[in-house]
């Protein structure tokens, strides 16, 4: 019973490393393309400036945990939260915004609830990223930590895994070895019984030729 749970947690601890670090590559490949990584259809993006605070519901502060849902550019209604791809300065970027209405050029105009102005360039199927679904307001301290450190995080994570790495590796070792080492130990016990067992038999036989010897010599006399 002790094997299995041993197992069973050696097992998922492994799984646990091996999703962690596809999450970690599969998010650095999203990070250098500009695009979320989305997960069963959900992703989540920290909200790195003020230009979504407001006093609607779905309006959000800095450091705020927005999640958002993977969705066609046809699911799209005036007064969605989108996310969708701009660039700044000549840097690719996401942005989250609020859809205020239709850009003169096509596709949606889209402005940030606490911005001035409106954003110049539209929403389209080609920039679309996905609607916002809901936010995570409690964790704010370790979002701070997590936008301006982001190095230092991904660093801590990568000892954390490697660390679990080394010690479930040895945990199996060890486990190996005692499984191996309980293994030779019986068939150590068994070799000594079974030696045991031939003595045993050796002795019962010399003592019945001894009795037959005797029982011999008294008939001939």
């Amino acid at each position: 019973m002790k094997k299995i749970i041993a197992y069973t947690f050696t097992t998922i601890a492994i799984l646990i490393f091996i999703f962690s670090i596809a999450i970690m590559l599969i998010g650095s490949r999203a990070m250098r393309n500009n695009e979320p990584l989305y997960i069963f259809g959900y992703t989540f993006s920290i909200i790195p400036t003020d230009s979504m605070i407001g006093d609607q519901d779905d309006s959000l502060d800095r450091y705020d945990i927005a999640i958002v849902r993977s969705a066609s550019f046809d699911e799209i209604e005036i007064g969605n939260v989108v996310v969708f791809q701009s660039e700044v300065s000549g840097v690719e970027i996401l942005v989250i915004h609020r859809v205020i209405g239709l850009h003169p050029d096509g596709g949606y105009q889209t402005q940030g609830d606490n911005n001035e102005f409106a954003d110049s360039e539209p929403v389209t199927e080609e920039n679309f990223q996905g609607i916002y679904y809901s936010k995570i307001t409690f964790l704010k301290p370790i979002a701070s930590i997590a936008v301006n450190s982001r190095n230092l995080i991904f660093g801590l994570l990568s000892v954390v895994l490697i660390v679990l790495l080394v010690t479930e590796g040895t945990h199996i070792i060890r486990t190996i070895s005692k499984e191996k080492k309980a293994e030779l130990e019986q068939q150590h016990q068994q070799d000594l019984e079974s030696l045991r067992e031939k003595e045993r038999q050796k002795i019962k036989d010399q003592i019945m030729e001894e009795e037959k010897a005797k029982n011999k010599d008294k008939s001939e006399s």
